[in-house]
């Protein structure tokens, strides 16, 4: 799997727009999920946690092909970090991000 290109702010509007929810942004590899959850539509950093990766990592070592790829370590992320953007609804959602500080990377 090869890493990703940045989405950048006016396709990620556009797919919230097209309600293409979870939308992963990051580059090389996701970090950040644009989400819909409790009720709110989020931009949420993606956390691994260091044990289940652990666990994965020596599970892929005991495998008969055994691989354990950057891709596989950041697709057991989970929208549970940091919120760097929140809205009760998508419009308000877009209208946050056409304002906010947008990283390169995402």
């Amino acid at each position: 799997m090869a890493p990703t290109a940045p989405v950048g702010r006016q396709r990620a509007i556009e797919l919230v727009q097209e309600n293409s929810f979870p939308i992963s942004l990051g580059s090389p590899h996701p970090t950040v999920l644009i989400v819909q959850q409790e009720g709110k539509f989020r931009i949420r950093e993606l956390v691994v946690d260091a044990q289940e990766a652990a666990a994965a990592a020596n599970a892929a070592g005991r495998a008969r092909s055994p691989s354990w790829m950057p891709e596989h370590f950041y697709a057991l992320g989970k929208p549970t970090g940091e919120i760097f953007a929140e809205a009760a609804s998508k419009a308000e959602l877009v209208a946050v991000m056409g304002t906010m500080t947008w990283p390169e990377h995402w």
